[in-house]
């Protein structure tokens, strides 16, 4: 079968000059009726908007293997219909397109924060200065594709800083809370971006639908050979059937970007399929949930270590 992929979200000058033009919006406009809450929260949108990006490697990587497959199945007289053959060649156009589209220098942004951060010092405004401050090292972590196995202690402090832009959309709607088993697990590898697809699900599906106070937990646990991650929230939760119907998408090993309601349920769904190619069909993502009293998202994979982390390396897409 053909992979058929709807929509890929590219970092574009458009999304690095929105972004700009929001921060100098933020930084020059008085704060008449809430202006600058507004563009906070707006950043809150541009920051959910911009995760993505850290994908576009990830889903061309894909896309290029599937192609490299199937010419070789090609290749060996596997019969083709010419369906498949059409979906193919749109495929490898959207790939050249997306990579021609992908060649930007971040660094036009990083130093851009950076100036305004800067110019935001000297006026004494530290809040700006601090928010800018952590959006650079947000965008910073998402964008590299230096390295595909990253270690817990950046992917947390990846989630740290993304709790701190949302703090400023959620304002104290809720807390987060995280519990690492020991300092020994800061040193285990896991695939970049797995944990905040999880954290924005709880914060958009679960918190965001309540009126009580939320908290959000990240627990990590190790077994003997594994490593349990469970991100937990005391949110709105879902039914028997929704359950059902979401853990039975999680045993489907499907990388996808079809278009759905919201980019997180793509995003979960790709590190499910990330986390079991790289790792093995019995790892991956389930949930547990009661309606009206919360959701916990289980995590499982393999203790990785510096001397194991090759292993994995060029199974990672």
């Amino acid at each position: 079968m053909g992979v058929s992929v709807n929509a890929v979200v590219i970092l574009s000058y458009t999304e690095i000059v929105l972004t700009v033009c929001g921060l100098l919006c933020l930084f020059l406009a008085p704060d008449f009726f809430g202006a600058k809450l507004f563009f906070l929260t707006a950043f809150g949108i541009q920051c959910a908007l911009l995760f993505l990006v850290c994908k576009q490697k990830n889903i061309m990587r894909f896309l290029i293997a599937e192609s490299k497959k199937k010419n070789a199945e090609k290749e060996k007289n596997v019969y083709w219909k010419e369906e498949e053959r059409e979906k193919l060649e749109v495929m490898k156009k959207r790939v050249e397109l997306y990579t021609l589209q992908s060649q930007i220098n971040p660094h036009f942004l990083y130093n851009t924060l950076d100036s305004i951060r800067g110019r935001a010092l000297l006026d004494g405004n530290r809040e700006i200065a601090s928010m800018t401050e952590v959006l650079s090292r947000f965008f910073r972590y998402c964008i590299s594709c230096d390295e595909s196995l990253v270690k817990f202690r950046e992917e947390i402090s990846h989630i740290r800083d993304y709790y701190y832009i949302q703090k400023y959309r959620f304002e104290d709607r809720f807390d987060m809370e995280i519990d690492i088993e020991s300092d020994e697990v800061y040193e285990y590898y896991l695939p970049r971006m797995t944990l905040q697809p999880l954290v924005e699900n709880a914060m958009i599906h679960g918190l965001e639908k309540v009126n009580r106070k939320g908290l959000l937990k990240i627990r990590c646990i190790v077994t003997e050979k594994k490593v349990v991650i469970t991100v937990s929230d005391n949110g709105a939760g879902m039914d028997i059937e929704q359950l059902d119907k979401l853990n039975r998408q999680m045993d489907r090993m499907v990388l996808t970007g079809k278009k759905r309601n919201n980019h997180s349920g793509i995003a979960v769904s790709n590190v499910n399929a990330r986390i079991k190619m790289t790792f093995g069909e019995e790892y991956g993502i389930r949930y547990r949930s009661m309606e009206n009293v919360g959701t916990d998202v289980e995590v499982l994979m393999p203790i990785v270590d510096d001397f194991t982390r090759v292993r994995y390396e060029e199974r990672i897409i």
